[in-house]
């Protein structure tokens, strides 16, 4: 999952992900969450996961306190050099950010839920950091209130620190791990035209087969007498959907068993929550042809 080109000795990343201090962290609290959303059920779970936005939920809700924090450190900055009209405002940003907190962690806790190895690890350290940022917060806002209020603006600096510095690791998990990331094929451009993949006769009805098209993995499922195919990569991590099982006329994920509609690509229950590349098919002489699908 680490950059092979980089060491694991230079980046502070990969060695808090490689970190043995926090795996029995990570051991511990991975299945209680995992018991949590399997106790809430689908629509939990879908929920949580951004299956009904079509995008990831934790990145849209991480914005909320990301954002008003930052207006909070702004207007605090301001006040102590003397420009004290604001602290109310400081005071409103740092409360809408505490209330988004509880989102952004449920949907990020989702998210980590199905981890492994350095993800997982790496992970625990980027909720452990938001967690101490959301205590900082809600210190200050008690020391705000009671009156000690530059004690409350260290504690605001110190939450906006941890946070920083999470959000870091954040975007590692993102961008470096693709946790949360859209997952389909290797980027591949294969022919506008369709091309010929299997014989006719080799996809019995109720079944479903994996082909190849200029390098692109497609799952075909025959459905009577008409032909699916859809991306055979899993949008969400990536799993080879044809290892899976037939539903109806969808797909269940192997690894994290969300259900792809054949019909459509679309993510029926999450984690997944990005749809399926769709292709079209045609039988020509015997021989089952596909091409990407043209937007219409």
């Amino acid at each position: 999952m680490l950059n092979p080109e980089i060491s694991l000795n230079r980046r502070i990343v990969d060695r808090i992900a490689t970190s043995r201090l926090l795996e029995p962290i990570s051991n511990a609290l991975q299945p209680v969450v995992q018991k949590a959303l399997a106790a809430g059920g689908p629509a939990v779970r879908n929920a949580l996961h951004g299956t009904w936005l079509g995008h990831p939920l934790h990145a849209v809700l991480t914005d909320i306190p990301v954002g008003a924090w930052t207006v909070t450190a702004v207007l605090d900055t301001l006040e102590l050099f003397g420009v004290e009209r604001y602290a109310d405002g400081a005071d409103a940003a740092l409360a809408i950010g505490l209330a988004g907190v509880a989102g952004a962690a449920a949907s990020g806790y989702a998210d980590w839920s199905d981890t492994a190895n350095e993800p997982k690890t790496l992970g625990t350290a980027h909720a452990m950091l938001n967690g101490g940022a959301a205590i900082a917060y809600a210190g200050s806002l008690v020391l705000r209130r009671t009156g000690r209020r530059r004690l409350g603006i260290a504690a605001a600096a110190g939450g906006y620190a941890l946070m920083s510095f999470a959000a870091f690791l954040g975007g590692e998990l993102s961008m470096g791990m693709q946790i949360g990331a859209k997952h389909t094929a290797e980027p591949l451009f294969p022919d506008a035209d369709f091309k010929p993949v299997l014989d006719d006769d080799a996809l019995a009805n109720g079944t479903m087969k994996r082909v190849d098209l200029d390098g692109v993995g497609v799952l075909l499922f025959r459905d009577g007498d008409g032909i699916r195919a859809i991306g055979n990569a899993c949008t969400h991590r990536g799993a080879p959907l044809d290892e899976g099982t037939i539903e109806g006329t969808c797909v269940r994920c192997p690894w994290h068993d969300s259900l792809l509609s054949f019909d459509d690509g679309r993510p029926l229950e999450g984690p997944a929550s990005f749809p399926q590349p769709l292709f079209e098919t045609r039988v020509v002489a015997g021989k089952i042809e596909v091409r990407p699908a043209v937007l219409r």
